[in-house]
């Protein structure tokens, strides 16, 4: 038996409220993410200018640094810089809400000291912030491209340009203070997530207030979210190693580049 027309509609209006829904969730998620997919230069601008308005004259001007391979890498560089400071930004932001509502390291360790939740979550929130500003600072390095290097040589190639050399050095000093952030900040800030998540993991509400079976429940589910959270902070940490490795070497291959 065929299902009568308002039968049809009307189970299709019911669908429609979820799928609005899950639409919306998604577009929350990828605008959070904030993954600007890399590939050709035109494609990778094409990218770019889907996140961030562009305009024609800075297409333009991004089309003609990606001819070349020297502008090509430049901007893949930059894009992937832009990338990993918007994961950190999202991982941040993900450890502060779970700090806040599913950690008591306080309460669980016997300290005294209850204000260490809200701390902790306050640094997260800085660290989100950090990140947030590190994103716009490589998407305006994007824009602006690399510095153009003085002569090595003056008079004719009788001497060495000492503009040269300090130039040299003025552009290695991204390379090492994203070293330094990676290394320094984010990967520590990953694995003392990571402990604090793993030692004082409790919701918000003791689940022994909770009648059961809600209290069981909720306590299995505050342990699966506190260990799934603690494995991407250790994750996050090592790649934050493995990330300022890079960065060092970036800064090492600048330093070839010394008329020395």
């Amino acid at each position: 038996m065929m299902m009568q027309p308002d039968r049809l509609s009307e189970a299709i209006s019911r669908l429609a409220g979820p799928r609005r829904w899950l639409a919306g969730l998604t577009g929350f998620v990828t605008r959070a993410t904030f993954r600007i997919k890399r590939g050709t230069p035109a494609e990778t601008i094409a990218a770019v200018g889907a996140r961030w308005k562009l305009s024609d004259r800075t297409r333009l001007a991004l089309a003609e640094r990606g001819m070349d391979r020297a502008g090509a890498a430049y901007i893949d560089e930059k894009v992937q810089a832009i990338n990993r400071a918007a994961f950190h930004r999202s991982a941040f932001v993900l450890n502060a809400v779970v700090q806040l509502l599913f950690v008591d390291l306080a309460a669980q360790v016997g300290l005294a000291l209850p204000a260490l939740k809200y701390l902790l979550v306050a640094a997260n929130l800085g660290l989100a912030i950090w990140a947030h500003a590190e994103m716009r600072s490589c998407f305006r390095a994007l824009i602006a491209g690399p510095n153009a290097l003085p002569p090595k040589r003056r008079l004719f190639g009788l001497f060495g340009n000492p503009h040269y050399n300090r130039a040299v050095k003025k552009s290695s000093r991204p390379h090492a203070r994203s070293a330094w952030r990676e290394k320094s900040l984010y990967r520590s800030a990953y694995f003392v997530n990571a402990a604090t998540i793993f030692l004082g993991s409790q919701f918000i509400i003791p689940p022994e207030r909770l009648i059961f079976p809600f209290g069981f429940l909720i306590g299995k589910i505050t342990g699966l979210i506190a260990m799934l959270v603690t494995l991407f902070d250790v994750w996050r940490g090592i790649r934050a190693g493995e990330d300022a490795r890079i960065a060092r070497e970036r800064e090492v291959a600048v330093y070839r580049d010394l008329d020395i």
